[in-house]
């Protein structure tokens, strides 16, 4: 085996599929804390031609023997050098509480180089970044943290046996680590649109808690029936939105 063979094989895994190359733009799906890609096995393969690829992190299903990430600037970093042969047409970051940070870094590593800069942020149930302190999931303790990850399977609809609670724990243990230590107090602002995505009914993150993305740039607010764990199912609303605003800033 040749020695570039050798390095395309040990490659990290960052993508569940091989990108479209028919598609016309491409969203990073970036996983809920303490999951992997496979949360969005609900999610449609595209949407008027946005193709949604979901990113699997390190640590977690098929790339399980490898560390958990400590930063998302990190993360953020290597995730870039995976998915730079795919940043080839327009392109977005969604994610979900948390790991909406890692979109975000991205974002400002990308603007450091010089480009290509993404088309459109998408945060939903989260906070702009210099109110990252607010959320509770930093006050979890260890039982919270088992009936967080207990919850989460619940709502994929996996039942939450004792020994994959465990498992998942590790990640979301980890996971929340790392938001810990995030630490952004002074807004930046984004070359790209930000749309922040609120639930009616969500009690971890409220709607009501979402404002202050405004001081990143262009930002627009919505506010979709559902709960905490509504992202996982799309939503023909959330689907909706993605279509809109990305096709606001995508030729054709």
């Amino acid at each position: 085996m040749t020695t570039e063979r050798k390095r395309r094989k040990s490659r990290p895994t960052w993508l569940l599929r091989t990108p479209d190359p028919g598609a016309r733009a491409r969203l990073w799906c970036l996983p809920y804390p303490g999951s992997g890609a496979s949360m969005y096995h609900g999610w449609p393969a595209e949407v008027d031609g946005i193709e949604l690829c979901p990113v699997q992190l390190p640590g977690r299903e098929n790339r399980l023997r490898e560390p958990l990430f400590e930063s998302y600037a990190a993360v953020a970093a290597e995730m870039l050098e995976g998915l730079e042969p795919y940043l080839d047409r327009p392109f977005g970051f969604i994610s979900h509480c948390g790991t909406v940070f890692i979109g975000y870094e991205a974002t400002l590593l990308l603007m450091e180089r010089g480009g290509p800069l993404p088309a459109h942020l998408f945060a939903s149930s989260m906070v702009p970044p210099h109110r990252a302190s607010w959320p509770s999931i930093l006050k979890l303790d260890e039982e919270q943290v088992g009936a967080l990850v207990s919850d989460l399977m619940r709502a994929r609809g996996a039942e939450p046996l004792p020994e994959l609670v465990d498992m998942a724990a590790d990640v979301m243990r980890a996971d929340v680590a790392a938001y810990g230590r995030f630490d952004k107090t002074d807004p930046v602002e984004l070359p790209c649109p930000i749309t922040a995505i609120g639930w009616s009914g969500d009690t971890q993150i409220p709607p009501e808690q979402m404002d202050g993305w405004e001081a990143y740039g262009e930002a627009r607010y919505t506010v979709l029936d559902g709960g905490h764990w509504s992202y996982l199912q799309a939503p023909a609303a959330l689907l909706d939105e993605i279509s809109r605003s990305m096709s606001a800033r995508v030729p054709g």
